[in-house]
Order: structure tokens, then C-alpha cells, then sequence
């Protein structure tokens, strides 16, 4: 659960850094590529080139779905959206975090 909570608040410092700016929310995308990775690592599941590529896929596909769209659009209201932007990004990586752990633990059992 710290390590999750470490990824949320990376993400937090990163969409509050680049909240003006539109397409910045690519950079939390590779975050959670490499949380996943991370994850998978830590409960000893191999993971080749191939599920990463997948995972990146399956990830991006989801973000541009549902963070990226509210991200972006966010952008475009002062303070109030770049608040909400910081927000989002936070709980999009915990849950995402939450489901990554559990997945790898029960893949490794």
C-alpha cells in the first residue's frame, strides 16, 4: 500500500507541475507503465516485452479514454480545472495501483 501511495503522489506532483500545459498527461501514462512493471517485479511475475507491450496498449487505451479526455479538457479551465486535473490524475493512478497489486499477487501465487 506505501509503494501505491508513493505512485499517487508522484502522480499528484507531476499533473500539478504540467497542469497548464495540454498534453502533459502522456508523461502519467508512463508512470503507470512503470508502476505496472514495478509491481509485476516485486511479486516475482515475469513479464516479457510482449505483455509490456500489451500492458502499455491496454493502459494508454484506457487513460486517453477516460483520465486523458477529463485531463485535457480540465486544462482548459483556470485554477479550478488544474485543481481537479491534480485530482483525477491521483485517483486514476491509486485505483490503477490497487488493481495492478492485487493482479500480480494473484498471478504469482
Amino acid at each position: 500500500m506505501k509503494l501505491i501511495l508513493i505512485y499517487t503522489l508522484i502522480a499528484g506532483v507531476v499533473s500539478a507541475l504540467t497542469a497548464p500545459i495540454p498534453g502533459t498527461s502522456l508523461l502519467l501514462t508512463a508512470l503507470e507503465i512503470y508502476m505496472l512493471v514495478h509491481f509485476a517485479k516485486i511479486h516475482a511475475y515475469k513479464l516479457g516485452f510482449k505483455e509490456i507491450g500489451y500492458s502499455a496498449v491496454a493502459i494508454y487505451g484506457l487513460s486517453t479514454l477516460l483520465k486523458d479526455t477529463a485531463l485535457e479538457i480540465l486544462t482548459f479551465v483556470p485554477v479550478i480545472g488544474w485543481g481537479a486535473e491534480v485530482i483525477v490524475a491521483m485517483a486514476f493512478v491509486f485505483f490503477l495501483g490497487l488493481l495492478a497489486d492485487l493482479y500480480f499477487k494473484k498471478r504469482a501465487a
